[in-house]
Order: C-alpha cells, then structure tokens, then sequence
C-alpha cells in the first residue's frame, strides 16, 4: 500500500453498489507530467457465475481540483464510469488508447466520487487491472482534455 493513501471500507446505499472502499489520498500534485504522483490501486473483477459485476471504489477531491483517473492496464477492454457527489456522471472506454479509459475532470466538487471499472460491454470478467487515481491543481496538464459527462 501507497505510504500516504488512507483507505477505508464502506457500505454504499445507492442503487446497484454493494460494499465498496473508500480511498483518500492527500497529495495534491502540481507537476506537469501525465500521471505523475498519481497513486496506482490493483483491481480484480470477479465474475459471479455469469453474473457481472463492476469493480467499485470512492475517491476523494477538493473543490476546484483537477481529478483524473486512467485504467493504465488491463487484460480486457475496460469501460470507467465515475459519478461525481452532485450525480453528473462521467463515462469513457477508449480515451488512454489500446482498450484503456481515461476521465478527467477539469474541476472537481468537494467530496467522494464513485468510480467503476466493467468490462465495456458488460461481458462476466476474471481479469486484473491498474487504476492510476490522481489529485492535481486546478488548470493542471493532467485534466488538459477533460471528459465530457453524459
């Protein structure tokens, strides 16, 4: 585990989330290039006899910060979907190149943004992957091309 990331497991109420963790990491990086002080987090998704289920985690940012969050690998083709406090909803497949989604969003609400990694088609899984989750300050080049929410 990351030295400064702070993680705690929490029970999600809202329709269609089970148990999901929450990560807080306080760092928020001023640097320019792409991913850098990002915080890696390995997933797994799990299929449930051909039921699929996503891969679900809370991520906290600051008002105003830049938040980008990038499936840097995966064995499968990887949809992300991330729900901001407020409800708007930010979705991508392919943005990171070669079957990896990429969302950014340019200026983050205070709070706790649900993030969702699925296979895009929604296919049942047994595969790992890597998210890279990071914080960085308004106007910063990693929130250069932000994601457009749906």
């Amino acid at each position: 585990m990351h030295s400064r990331l702070l993680i705690a497991p929490v029970l999600l109420l809202a329709a269609g989330l089970a148990n999901a963790t929450n990560v807080f990491d306080p760092f928020v990086g001023t640097g320019t290039t792409l991913d850098g002080g990002s915080v890696p987090l390995n997933g797994t998704l799990h299929d449930t006899n051909g039921n699929p289920q996503p891969w679900v985690i809370q991520v906290y940012a600051g008002a105003g910060e830049c938040l980008r969050l990038f499936v840097d690998s995966a064995a499968f083709d990887a949809k992300l979907t991330v729900v901001a406090p407020d409800g708007i909803v930010f979705r991508d497949d392919n943005s990171g190149g070669q079957r990896r989604p990429l969302v950014e969003v340019a200026s983050t609400i205070q709070g706790w943004y649900t993030v969702q990694v699925a296979h895009f088609s929604g296919l049942p899984q047994n595969a790992n992957f890597e998210l890279l989750y990071g914080r960085f300050v308004a106007g910063n080049v990693n929130c250069s091309q932000p994601t457009s929410p749906i």
